[in-house]
């Protein structure tokens, strides 16, 4: 690897063997005339891919807060499904930095939508929950919850423009969705609410259902010993996620496992209209 700018005494943007520019972190990696070859040894940190309009930034951030940040971007990349902007890190460095100092002066910002973020993104939410309790643990700051808000919006931010390929893969999903609805309205005689907060949890589960078919990683929580309860207590909710069961064979070309259908029948049996099931 070879350092052709210098950004600080312990950052430069770099070049790996392959002749990509990254910006690699390390004791001294910055020091001294350039280009020069950098000791793999001292590296700590690399970053392809990051906008240049960032340089500055990582100059001006805390070391330990960008670390932190860069672990918590790699966090979000292994647990979503969606793919995130490279700038990632620096970003939530950005965020996370001013968000300590807030913390430290006692200033609590609110969030008006932050209950809409737990309840359309639990995941990304879990994540700014996660930085909060990291926060704590790593610099002794105490932050409000509701930063873990701001945090999911960050992480939300960064998410790349759909591809060609991703947006007909979600109006695919978006035509299952309607589909399964119509199934829902069909047995139990009644309209769903795509104003309510039922049918919000219901299509993001819905959503993740999918994904998690196309990828072929069924849930695994061994709460599958309920189905059986689930199908005798609710039998209309039972029926819809059956013929929803088939409509996934249909266009994945594999069933539902059946814990998958446990969790299903519980969402189908919240959104149904009235909240009852003993047909």
């Amino acid at each position: 690897m070879r350092a052709i700018q210098r950004i600080n005494h312990n950052a430069a943007i770099c070049e790996d063997g392959a002749g990509r520019q990254l910006i690699a972190l390390g004791r001294g990696i910055g020091f001294g005339d350039m280009p020069h070859e950098v000791d793999l040894d001292v590296v700590t940190r690399t970053f392809y891919g990051i906008d240049s309009k960032y340089l500055a930034f990582i100059d001006e951030v805390d070391p330990e807060v960008l670390e932190f940040s860069a672990q918590l971007a790699d966090i979000a990349t292994a647990q979503l499904s969606y793919e995130l902007s490279p700038n990632l890190p620096i970003t939530l460095a950005d965020h996370i930095q001013f968000a300590i100092k807030r913390a430290r002066e006692h200033m609590v910002v609110s969030l008006p939508l932050e209950r809409d973020l737990e309840q359309l993104h639990p995941i990304e939410y879990r994540l700014g929950e996660l930085a909060v309790r990291g926060v704590k643990k790593t610099f002794a700051v105490r932050m409000p919850q509701s930063e873990a808000a701001g945090i999911a919006m960050s992480i939300l931010n960064a998410a790349v423009k759909p591809s060609e390929r991703r947006v007909l893969a979600e109006q695919h999903e978006e035509r299952l969705l309607d589909m399964t609805v119509a199934i829902i309205q069909e047995e139990l005689g009644a309209t769903v609410d795509r104003s309510s907060f039922a049918f919000t949890r219901f299509a993001t589960h819905v959503r993740y259902l999918l994904d998690r078919v196309a990828k072929k990683e069924p849930i695994d929580t061994e709460n599958s010993g309920l189905y059986d309860v689930l199908v005798e207590q609710y039998p209309a909710a039972s029926r819809c996620a059956h013929r929803v069961d088939e409509l996934i064979q249909e266009a994945f070309g594999e069933p539902l496992a059946q814990e998958e259908l446990v969790y299903l029948i519980m969402h189908v049996n919240r959104v149904a209209p009235s909240n009852s099931d003993n047909q």
